[in-house]
């Protein structure tokens, strides 16, 4: 099995304190736009959300002639979706608001397991071949003594920018498909997204697809800017003319090497927090601190930047979600954490559809 321990409370912000130098020593004068590190038991600061589109569309073009004659299509940015700039910040000292408080706490969340080994921890639970676990299997499978919870991606959009974005009949048709794989007993389900239309719609048509009607939570705590210490927005404007943000994320969450040469010396490197501790204080600060105030079932419906990471970590680098290889995290796909009573949170890439995985590039196209 594999198992691991979650730093200790006083090494913790130690060891962020360190990194956080060498982020700022990176980043020159351009490190006041970073995002600091959230302190554990506490909501992160976010960033502006953005779905990221077509990962290498952008990317012929030599890095000098781009910078000669930037007008040329090639070095245009294939990266436009959500351009909301900046960050807003949250109270670090509050949790998820308005949430029910009808249930007794699981675990203390400043020490915990995690466990990716699903088939011990949940019998007869089964991955497909590309290793997602079926949202219908593992609601099924859970007992009932353990809470669940569903980092998913919205369902399927319109090609429009920003918030108001709305779901295309493909998308809604999803997401009510994915409520009814988790029909089941008499208990309703917790459901928060992030203050985009097309996250509240999918959570509201998730609820309504297993015949309840959803009381949506937004939620900046789970804004797709979550594994970045920049807003996005200050990402993709380095990167939108050389590949786009997903090629860099997967190489990032893959821990392969940076491949653009100017990329690399504008230190892309200190654009992300470190993969599996942020991943970790995900499930610390995000699940755990608030799983006492949630439901039994509980629906987080977040964006691709946040929710592809997520699965990537959750499979341990096991499913392939690498955008360099036109693979990127399906709609209604993401992560589920299940906290048994012991408070042993067991992880693994689920989906709400047929695969968890699409090509950004012909899905985009289609838009």
């Amino acid at each position: 099995m594999n198992m691991k321990k979650f730093m200790a409370q006083h090494a913790f912000p130690m060891i962020c304190a360190a990194f956080i130098t060498v982020v700022i020593a990176g980043c020159g004068d351009e490190s006041s736009n970073s995002t600091p590190t959230a302190p554990v038991n506490s909501v992160p600061v976010s960033s502006a959300v953005t779905d990221p589109l077509t990962p290498e569309s952008s990317a012929s073009a030599p890095v000098d002639e781009c910078i000669a004659n930037p007008a040329l299509p090639q070095c245009q940015s294939q990266n436009p979706e959500d351009p909301v700039p900046g960050s807003s910040a949250t109270d670090p000292n509050q949790l998820n608001p308005n949430v029910p408080a009808d249930s007794p706490a699981v675990v203390d969340p400043t020490e915990f397991v995690i466990n990716r080994d699903v088939a011990t921890a949940i019998p007869g639970l089964l991955p497909d071949t590309d290793g997602f676990y079926d949202i219908a299997d593992i609601y099924k499978a859970v007992p009932a003594e353990s809470k669940i919870v569903f980092v998913l991606r919205h369902a399927e959009r319109e090609s429009g920018l920003g918030k108001e974005s709305p779901l295309t009949e493909v998308g809604v048709q999803q997401a009510l498909d994915a409520g009814k794989k988790l029909i089941g007993g008499d208990e309703s389900f917790y459901y928060t997204s992030t203050d985009f239309i097309r996250t509240r719609t999918t959570a509201e048509k998730i609820a309504e697809g297993r015949g309840e009607t959803a009381e949506v939570v937004t939620w900046s705590g789970i804004d797709g800017g979550y594994f970045l210490t920049v807003p996005t927005d200050t990402l993709d404007e380095l990167v939108s003319k050389r590949g786009g943000s997903l090629k860099y994320v997967s190489e990032w969450a893959y821990d392969e090497p940076f491949t653009n040469k100017y990329v690399i010396e504008h230190g892309i490197a200190t654009y992300f927090y470190p993969f599996f501790e942020r991943g970790d204080q995900f499930i610390n600060e995000v699940i755990l601190a608030n799983l006492p105030n949630w439901k039994r079932v509980n629906i987080l419906i977040s964006h691709d930047l946040l929710v592809d990471p997520l699965a990537v970590y959750a499979s341990n680098r096991t499913v392939n979600l690498r955008s360099y290889e036109q693979r990127w995290i399906n709609y209604v796909a993401g992560m589920a954490a299940v906290v048994d009573a012991n408070g042993v949170v067991t992880i693994m890439a689920a989906r709400g559809t047929d695969v968890g995985w699409l090509n950004p590039r012909e899905t985009y196209a289609k838009q």
